[in-house]
């Protein structure tokens, strides 16, 4: 399982940007529109404000129900 964290956008409700952490189980890949985030320190994550990951099940992950934006 590897960890990663998405800077997300809250327009058009407010200019603020927020991060999400994610850990996609059983993928160790890089994946578009994520940063890896398995070297980050506790603390480098704490300063951007992650200090949780959320758990994606694989069977959501490998659906085909599930495509990334282009």
């Amino acid at each position: 399982m590897a960890r990663y964290i998405q800077k997300i956008s809250l327009r058009p409700y407010s200019d603020t940007e927020v991060w999400a952490g994610w850990e996609l189980e059983g993928h160790d890949g890089e994946v578009e529109g994520l940063i890896r985030a398995d070297t980050m320190s506790d603390e480098e994550l704490a300063r951007i404000g992650v200090t949780e990951f959320q758990r994606i099940p694989r069977e959501y992950w490998e659906s085909e129900g599930f495509t990334p934006r282009r």
